[in-house]
Formats: C-alpha cells, sequence, structure tokens
C-alpha cells in the first residue's frame, strides 16, 4: 500500500487514475449496449422478449457475482484481482462482438456472462482501493471523484452507445464492443506498472466456495422473481410459477446459506453485519439510492411526454441530472472529509426531494424547457450529494481494512436489488393512471423513497 506520509502523493494521483479509468470503462459498458438493443434484435432476428435478456442476463449474474469477486479480491489482492478483472472483462467485450459472424445470440449471451463477471470485480474493487489506499483526511474527496465518474459514465453510455451506432453504422454494431479493447489492454498495462500490490489473505482459512454457490444461487432467484412482479396486479402476478418459483426457491436458498456460512472458515458474506446498526442503516440507505438512481432510465419518456417530443429524443434531458451530479459529487466527497458523511447524504436527499416535488407539481402540471430542465437539475445535485461517496465512507469505516472489498460489494448488490425492484413500481404508478398523473405518481413514488432514506440517515451514527 502506498504510504502518502513519505511524500509519493504524485504516485497516489496515478493510481486514482487508473482507478478511475477503470470505473469509467466499467460503467459506460453498463449502459451502452442499452440504445442499440433494438438494433441487435434485429439483427439476431429475435424479438423484444428474448432481445431484453442481453441486458438481464448481464445485470443478473453482475449482481450475484459481485460479493463472491470481492472475497475473492480480499483474499488475493485487490490490485491482482482487479487486474485479471479487466482482462475478463475485455475477453467478454471482444466475444460480445464476435458473436454477428460466429455463435449467434447464444455466444452474445455467454459473452455478457462473462462481462458482468469482469464488472463485478472492476467497481467493487477500485472503490475499496480508493477508500484504504487514501488517507481519512482525504479519502471522501477520493471516494466523490469514483462516484463522480461512475454517475457520469452511467448517463453518458447510452449517449456513447447511440453515437457509436450512428457513426459506424447499425450493420456494424460490433464496433461498440471492439473499442474497449485497447483501454482494456492499456488499463492492465498501467495497472502492472502503477498499481501497488496489495495484501494476500489465503490464510485466514479456506475459501467459502459452498456458500459462494449458494449465495450466487440466491442472488439469481431473487432477481429473477422480483424482476416478473407486476404491482398494479400484485396477487396475480406472484401467483405464476415463472415469479413464486424463483421466490420459493431464494427463501430455500436461505436457510442452506446460514447453515453453510455458520460452518465456512472465512465466510463469503458476513452475517454479523445485520448486527450492527450503522451497516444495517447504511444497507437501508444504498436499497432506496438503487431506487433512485434507476428512475433515470424513466426521465427520457417523461420528458417526451410532457414536452411532446418525438420518441427517442428524451435522452438528452438526462444530460441535465448528469451534469449538476457531477459537480456535486466530488463536492461532497470533500465535504465528507471536513464533516462525516451523514449531513452530506442527509443534504443530498433533501435537495433531491425538493427537485422531485417541483418536477411533479411545476414542471409536470405547466411543462417547458426551463422548468424541467431547472427540476431535472435540482434532482441532479441532490442525487450528487447522496449516491456513492457517501455509502462508500459509512461502510469503510465500519468494517475493517481487510475485509473492504466484500464490505464496498455488500452495499453494491443491495443498491442492485433495489435498482430491480423499483422499475416494476415506477412503471406500474405510470400505467396505473391516465396521461400526467401516472408520472406524477412516479415522481412522488421517488421522493417517498427518499425520504425513507433520509429517514433513516437520522438514526446513522459515525464511528468517528
Amino acid at each position: 500500500m502506498i504510504d502518502v506520509s513519505k511524500g509519493k502523493g504524485s504516485r497516489l494521483g496515478l493510481v486514482l487514475a487508473v482507478y478511475l479509468v477503470g470505473l469509467l470503462v466499467g460503467g459506460l459498458y453498463v449502459g451502452m449496449i442499452s440504445p442499440a438493443r433494438t438494433v441487435i434484435q434485429a439483427d439476431f432476428g429475435i424479438d423484444g422478449t428474448v432481445g431484453i435478456w442481453m441486458i438481464n442476463i448481464y445485470t443478473l449474474f453482475y449482481a450475484a457475482l459481485i460479493p463472491v469477486i470481492g472475497k475473492v479480491a480480499d483474499r488475493r489482492g485487490r490490485t491482482r484481482v482487479f487486474g485479471v478483472c479487466v482482462g475478463v472483462f475485455c475477453v467478454g467485450s471482444v466475444l460480445c462482438g464476435l458473436s454477428q459472424a460466429v455463435g449467434g445470440f447464444a455466444l452474445l449471451l455467454v459473452a455478457r456472462v462473462i462481462q458482468a463477471v469482469g464488472a463485478g470485480g472492476m467497481i467493487p474493487v477500485a472503490n475499496a482501493e480508493i477508500g484504504t489506499t487514501f488517507p481519512v483526511e482525504k479519502r471522501g474527496m477520493a471516494l466523490g471523484l469514483a462516484a463522480a465518474v461512475v454517475g457520469i459514465s452511467n448517463v453518458l453510455g447510452a449517449v456513447a452507445g447511440s453515437a457509436v451506432v450512428s457513426a459506424f453504422g447499425v450493420e456494424r454494431w460490433p464496433v461498440m464492443f471492439y473499442l474497449c479493447a485497447p483501454f482494456c489492454i492499456g488499463l492492465i498495462v498501467a495497472s502492472v506498472a502503477l498499481l501497488p500490490a496489495s495484501e494476500v489473505r489465503a490464510g485466514r482459512g479456506k475459501m467459502d466456495v459452498a456458500g459462494s454457490i449458494v449465495f450466487v444461487l440466491f442472488v439469481l432467484l431473487l432477481l429473477l422473481g422480483v424482476k416478473d412482479v407486476d404491482f398494479t396486479d400484485l396477487a396475480g402476478s406472484i401467483a405464476r410459477p415463472a415469479t413464486w418459483g424463483p421466490l420459493v426457491g431464494a427463501v430455500a436458498a436461505v436457510f442452506v446459506f446460514r447453515f453453510v456460512e455458520r460452518r465456512a472458515e472465512d465466510p463469503v458474506f458476513h452475517l454479523e453485519y445485520f448486527h450492527s446498526r450503522p451497516i444495517v442503516i447504511t444497507m437501508i440507505v444504498s436499497f432506496f439510492i438503487g431506487c433512485f438512481v434507476i428512475s433515470l432510465v424513466l426521465v427520457p419518456e417523461l420528458a417526451e411526454y410532457v414536452m411532446g417530443d418525438p420518441l427517442g429524443s428524451g435522452g438528452y434531458y438526462v444530460l441535465a441530472i448528469g451534469l449538476t451530479s457531477f459537480v456535486t459529487t466530488p463536492v461532497g466527497g470533500k465535504v465528507i472529509d471536513r464533516v462525516g458523511p451523514k449531513p452530506v447524504i442527509v443534504t443530498g436527499f433533501a435537495i433531491s426531494i425538493a427537485g422531485l416535488l417541483y418536477l411533479a407539481f411545476v414542471a409536470v402540471v405547466a411543462p417547458s424547457f426551463v422548468t424541467l430542465v431547472a427540476g431535472l437539475a435540482i434532482v441532479g445535485a441532490g442525487m450528487g450529494l447522496a449516491m456513492g461517496a457517501p455509502t462508500n465512507y459509512m461502510i469503510l469505516e465500519n468494517t475493517s481494512k481487510e475485509d473492504s472489498t466484500s464490505a464496498i460489494a455488500t452495499i453494491t448488490l443491495i443498491r442492485q436489488i433495489g435498482t430491480t425492484v423499483a422499475p416494476a413500481i415506477f412503471v406500474g404508478l405510470i400505467s396505473g393512471e391516465p396521461g400526467l398523473a401516472g408520472y406524477q405518481h412516479m415522481l412522488l413514488a421517488v421522493a417517498l423513497f427518499n425520504t425513507l432514506a433520509l429517514v433513516a440517515m437520522l438514526f446513522y451514527r459515525s464511528p468517528r
């Protein structure tokens, strides 16, 4: 680990740059495939119900594998695992591109799983290394920069995907995946040359292989079941085998997992987290942040409806959120170093709630370009303060340095569950009421989730 007290601040900046590039690459490819999905479906001759799995399979395995890869990183060395995961992500991306010529849609799905394995290590490992490498007095600023990069990359991912398809043509969509290769290769070289070796902790007992398998199975079944829940017809949707079957399997997996973990020498998931009030609060807040962030996918639809713009043009309104959050995220991280995470995240939720209420009762009722962009900008400012850096800081200050990647991976998983559950609720509210009322209810639901997160934060006590 770098010792900044011995004048190695410039080297520390290079280390930060490497991890930020990794976060940028991983974040861009989360959303880049979304605008190309219909193009790829048409190329393979499949419909939307099948084609959506190029996105679903990535999100499912990404969520399920994050804690397992986090545990491997804590045991085998985070910088080593980071480099390997970048390589795996690169291989998956190239295979995605090759699927047009060989293998077809089946190869694309396999390649997306490989991508998910790589991303499942890159993002939590980078955040954990940034959080533990920097001294405490600069940790918030560094995590703020990391959160800003992740946020802006997720927002710009869809824009980048559309730009690549437009530049090279719809028939050359594989270029979108091939472009990843030179960045990944450069990142691997930089990680070998610049990143310090982190501790290897293989001596803490055998790897919890059985627990890892059961945990992955639990997450996959949980998300598969939740994904098909229709909150406008809750009883009817849960009665369907495609919903209750995976959910019953997930409940059974919980009991098996508890049995296995009690006998594990080095558990993949620390059940004692549930006995720590600060960690439980961090998990609750992370879940609602996931619900908050995923609401962004409905902003283009909202903008097109209230403004009467043509289909496909609403994505540009997301930039109002992305730009303000990109500014406030590192600022919030710097403030965390002075006052701690609680005031920053509470302020962020308060600002975002104000922005959501403004959108619901002003911008939607009397729509104009100015009112809509102003409301989205306010939401983005609050999101920048609440998203990423505070919860990462909170989990790191309540867990040991040796388990930092596993800890980051845990709240990343919780946030991912929020992003899986919330869309069904939001879409149900939009479709449940005609016209503007549906969108108002959706915005109010997001504001309610933020309010619940804010209330939970009032009970948080920082150990420092």
